[in-house]
């Protein structure tokens, strides 16, 4: 079973500091009938889950301010974001970054540079 059921109703949140990716990920969601939120780091993320649960979270995991392992961590101690799907975007083939995400509560990840269609 996928992570994304494609119900128009569906909500990804993307937290990424690269506007390239965000954008990238932006169209790639929305062009396939996503809501896509956007932040640029952790601290912004917890912001908006404050205000809107989504069905998914793409979560880069090396950012300022607030990295995504962190910010991962946090959410994980919420109870309504326990069964939450958190995916982590990290660059190139970092392994302990990958292991890192899985500790925390990630269920995947996705390398860096990627293309839309993945």
């Amino acid at each position: 079973m996928s992570v994304f059921m494609n119900n128009i109703s569906d909500v990804v949140l993307v937290v990424d500091d690269s506007p390239e990716s965000l954008g990238m990920l932006n169209v790639a969601l929305n062009t396939q009938g996503f809501t896509a939120l956007v932040a640029l780091n952790g601290v912004q993320a917890l912001a908006i889950v404050e205000k809107v649960k989504p069905d998914v979270i793409l979560l880069d995991a090396v950012m300022p301010e607030m990295d995504g392992f962190e910010t991962c961590k946090i959410l994980k101690q919420k109870k309504k974001f326990k069964e939450t799907p958190i995916i982590f975007i990290t660059g190139g083939n970092q392994n302990d970054q990958v292991l890192k995400g899985f500790e925390v509560g990630g269920v995947d990840y996705i390398l860096k540079p990627f293309h839309y269609l993945e």
